[in-house]
Formats: structure tokens, C-alpha cells, sequence
């Protein structure tokens, strides 16, 4: 569930839900706290499941309160609200959609229809809208990010579209069977692929390499060695005679 459904998606939920408390005649005060609670625990349930990082809840537990306290100064019933406690709510209720748009910039990046509208040359080429600063600080990771995002673009350039599977039924001690399927355009296979798959522990030289036989309509085989159980960096390699080799990385673990 994305951050912009979360967020602004429980700040509106506040509006019916004060509405609702009202209809059933609940006092302007416990309305209020009732519009706020129920999100609230809705995010709580969320947060248990899914572990988000520590500022995305923060700015959910201001939000959903603030717009709550908007309605109370609102539609308070001892005569009307002065203009400054009303003005301070909504400058919240404002900053906190301002965080919130930035937060979820950072880690999503702009949504593409929006990013369509805004950027320059969006439509001809990938753009790349998020933060890299959202993951770890080190320069090795913002150098590994700019990398992936790289190899990411390399693939679309080339329309190629890359499914490996089998990876995911390595146990220790046990061998398995691994096929690559790289689709082009007009879901057509691209053959003539050089395919090679490199295992290596986190930090450390490739310790086990695989080379993938192509057998036909973009579908390439080959078989990984029995591996010991941890982490391992799983690096496939694609190159096509007078084009440069592109290089997908991810991490896998591997299961006693």
C-alpha cells in the first residue's frame, strides 16, 4: 500500500467519519477524537505488518489528529471560532500534506503522470524521480543506487523485458535449474544473448558462475551448484556482440 493512499487517503477518511459521529449526535469533542482514532488504529494494524520507516509514521500521526482538531475549531458549538486558531489548524493540516508529498516523493518519486507534465523529455525517455538518500547515506550505496538505476535504464532503452526464474528454490546443499526469459518488442524473445550468472558472498569475489544456454524464443537454461545457506549477491549478465554488458544485481537468501 502506497504512502499517498495511506496518508491522504486516511486525512479524507477523517472528513465522513466526523461527519458520521455527528449524525449520530456524539459531542463536537469526542467526534473529533473519534475521526482521528479510527485511522489512527487502522495505521497501527499497518505498521505491525509492514515495519515502515520511523518518519513515515510520524507524519501519519500528526495528520490524521490535525485534521481532526480543523474540524473541532470549526464546527465548535459555543458561538463562532475566532480566525487564528482556525488559521494555525489549517497551516498545519497544509504542512503536514507538504511533508507528506515530500516524503512520498522521496521514497516513490513522482507519480508519471504527473512527472509527464512537469519534466522535461519525460515521454522519450525513463526519469528517474526518487531520492536516493531514502536508503542508506555511504557512498557505496548512492554509487550501487546510480548503478541499478543505470542497468534499469540500459534494459528499457533496449526494450527488453528479463524474468529469472528458480532462484527462489535454492536450499542448501542443493542444486537448481534456472531459466531466464528476455522478451523484446512486441513480446517477441531476443536471442543471441550472452547470459551468465555470478553467486558471490556480500563483499567478495564470485564464488560460483553459471553460464545459461539459450534454447530458443528468447528462453535461456542453466544450472546453479549447491550453495551453503546466507546471503548471497546473485549478478546476471547480459551482453549482445557490440553493445555493453548489462549487469542486474540482487540479494538472496539462501535456506538450510
Amino acid at each position: 500500500m502506497s504512502l499517498l493512499l495511506t496518508l491522504f487517503g486516511g486525512m479524507a477518511l477523517t472528513v465522513p467519519l466526523y461527519a458520521l459521529a455527528r449524525r449520530v449526535h456524539l459531542s463536537n469533542f469526542w467526534a473529533a477524537v473519534l475521526a482521528a482514532a479510527v485511522p489512527s488504529l487502522l495505521y497501527f494494524g499497518w505498521v505491525a505488518v509492514t515495519l515502515p520507516s520511523v518518519d513515515r509514521i510520524t507524519i501519519h500521526l500528526v495528520a490524521y489528529p490535525t485534521v481532526a482538531v480543523l474540524l473541532y475549531q470549526l464546527y465548535r458549538s459555543e458561538g463562532k471560532t475566532h480566525w487564528i486558531p482556525v488559521a494555525l489548524v489549517i497551516f498545519f493540516v497544509l504542512l503536514s500534506v507538504l511533508m507528506g508529498g515530500f516524503v512520498y516523493i522521496a521514497s516513490e518519486g513522482i507519480p508519471p503522470a504527473l512527472a509527464a507534465r512537469l519534466l522535461p523529455n519525460a515521454l522519450e525517455r525513463p526519469v528517474h524521480t526518487g531520492f536516493s538518500g531514502v536508503v542508506a547515506h555511504q557512498d557505496e550505496a548512492a554509487k550501487s543506487i546510480a548503478h541499478r538505476r543505470n542497468m534499469e535504464s540500459q534494459l528499457q532503452q533496449r526494450g527488453w523485458r528479463v524474468d529469472l526464474s528458480g532462484l527462489e528454490l535454492l536450499q542448501q546443499g542443493q542444486p537448481s535449474r534456472l531459466t531466464l526469459q528476455v522478451m523484446g518488442v512486441a513480446d517477441t524473445g531476443v536471442d543471441g544473448i550472452g547470459a551468465t550468472l555470478e553467486l558471490s558472498r556480500p563483499g567478495q569475489t564470485a564464488l560460483n558462475t553459471a553460464t545459461l544456454t539459450p534454447v530458443g524464443s528468447g528462453a535461456y537454461r542453466g544450472e546453479v551448484a549447491a550453495l551453503e545457506s546466507g546471503i548471497w549477491i546473485v549478478t546476471l549478465n547480459l551482453s549482445l556482440p557490440g553493445t555493453r554488458t548489462i549487469r542486474l544485481e540482487q540479494a538472496l537468501e539462501v535456506s538450510r
